[in-house]
């Protein structure tokens, strides 16, 4: 049966509605401007809707009508740029493919397995430095100007992934093209601009990673970049506020990190396939941020972009101490992951006694061996635009270590 009403005010992007029998989390049509909503509060007067579209055009009147939120998903998306309701952005025709409701279902303990198989990016300082597994949840923390963006292009043209899905929330319009441009058979792209309303750059999201939970249930490897976690936390804000939630820290209501912890866990290894999430995180320093502590806590690892690192034309410009994946230990073996600490160990050793150094304090035969090793060490972390094959980052970490292991067999 259909369940049809009518608005009753405007308020913003958001609208009061008639609708009887309307749940929390429904899906509606919104006839004036032909585009979704989602239903946010239920009062026995009526009910909130957040628009996934401006409400420019929307009258009291309108009519609007709880719907199954069918979008296209699966293997017939890919290669394809979408907005959040699977309108197409890369100027070909509608996606001619399975559609289903874009419904979150993070997979049960029941259902999900270990993390047991690396994923190899063509980052030479990940694979070779902390080994990312196939199904984490990983987080790219960094100011404005650290290389995010690049360092995310890099591994969606080169991650070894049967499928990569693309989330580009609340970017500009020009990285927004440049996602679009980019896409190949392999890649989906979901796109909600910053110009979009909250609610659609909220939708765009849980469309990707409904798309990518679909294609792991068909047994494939999907890696899913999502670009940024911050700023679909600050679009969960403005739906919340708007359905007036009470606020907290930071002016965030409570949903705003529950929300955060439904999307990220859909990542994860099961039976079937991995859905693999590489998320960005805008970061300031200021650990009180609510969507950037929450994010630590979510997430199985953090890639620290140095902001020095990048000025001097570094890239990627990961801060390999700082960085850390929880992952690795299950992911690499032995050998791989004693050269790993090695790796860790002299760049350590070289950020703590660079002051030293420049002084002329330290001149040890092990410090000068390490201080010989810094120009292949800097050579290893920043590699420039190319990818890196695993087997030859692999044996360039073996060289590596190799000089980086002895000076400490005589300390």
């Amino acid at each position: 049966m259909i369940v049809q009403g009518w608005v009753r005010a405007v308020d913003g992007d958001a609208i009061e509605a008639s609708l009887p029998g309307a749940r929390v989390g429904d899906t509606v049509w919104v006839e004036a401007i032909g585009r979704y909503g989602t239903v946010r509060r239920v009062r026995g007067d009526g009910v909130g809707i957040a628009v996934h579209a401006a409400a420019a055009g929307i009258a009291v009147g309108s009519a609007v009508r709880i719907v199954d939120g069918a979008l296209p998903i699966g293997v017939g998306l890919l290669g394809r740029a979408v907005d959040g309701c699977g309108a197409p952005l890369d100027g070909k025709p509608p996606p001619q493919c399975l559609r289903r409701p874009p419904t979150l279902a993070p997979p049960s303990p029941a259902e999900r397995r270990p993390i047991a198989a690396p994923l190899w990016t063509g980052v030479r300082a990940i694979d070779g430095g902390m080994t990312i597994g196939q199904g984490a949840r990983v987080g790219i923390f960094g100011v404005p100007g650290c290389g995010k963006s690049t360092l995310l292009e890099s591994i969606a043209r080169y991650v070894e992934a049967d499928a990569v899905i693309v989330a580009a929330i609340g970017e500009r319009g020009r990285e927004a093209e440049r996602w679009i441009a980019g896409c190949d058979a392999r890649t989906t792209v979901v796109c909600a601009t910053s110009d979009r309303p909250a609610a659609e750059r909220v939708a765009a999201t849980r469309y990707a990673l409904a798309h990518a939970a679909h294609l792991r249930d068909r047994g494939l490897a999907v890696v899913v970049i999502l670009d940024s976690l911050a700023r679909v936390g600050y679009a969960l804000r403005e739906v919340a506020v708007a359905a007036r939630e009470s606020v907290g820290r930071g002016g965030y209501p409570a949903s705003v990190v529950a929300e955060l912890a439904r999307l990220v866990e859909v990542a994860g290894p099961t039976r079937a396939g991995t859905v693999t999430l590489l998320a960005t995180v805008l970061f300031d320093g200021d650990e009180r941020d609510p969507v950037s502590e929450a994010a630590r806590a979510l997430l199985d690892g953090h890639l620290v972009l140095d902001a020095a690192r990048a000025r001097r034309g570094a890239f990627p410009a990961i801060d390999l101490l700082a960085s850390t994946s929880r992952t690795m230990a299950a992911v690499v073996d032995a050998t791989h992951a004693r050269r790993a600490a090695a790796l860790r160990r002299a760049v350590g050793w070289l950020e703590e006694t660079r002051d030293a150094r420049a002084l002329g304090v330290l001149d040890d035969e092990a410090g000068r061996t390490l201080r010989m090793a810094e120009p292949a060490i800097e050579a290893f972390l920043a590699q420039g635009a190319r990818p890196c094959d695993r087997r030859a980052t692999l044996a360039a970490l073996a060289e590596l270590a190799d000089t980086l292991e002895e000076p400490y067999e005589h300390r």
